[in-house]
């Protein structure tokens, strides 16, 4: 079995933490050229509830974009 069969999140998962829980792996990329984030896969891990958290999530990554994407 090659290790691509055997990952269990995109090649580039980044950890998720809310306070010292890793809640999710996410896969991003950035597309320069259009000046976005891109968000190419999202795992949950464990068991806290999830739809408070998204929102969470979602309003650091648009943070953290342009904080990536700034001249």
């Amino acid at each position: 079995m090659c290790r691509r069969e055997k990952r269990l999140f995109g090649y580039f998962a980044l950890p998720v933490l809310v306070g010292e829980d890793i809640v999710a792996a996410i896969d991003l990329k950035t597309d320069r050229k259009n000046r976005a984030l891109l968000l190419q896969k999202w795992n949950w891990i464990g068991k806290r509830p999830r739809k408070d958290l998204k929102r969470r999530i979602e309003e650091e990554l648009h943070r953290f974009e342009r904080f990536q994407l700034a001249d």
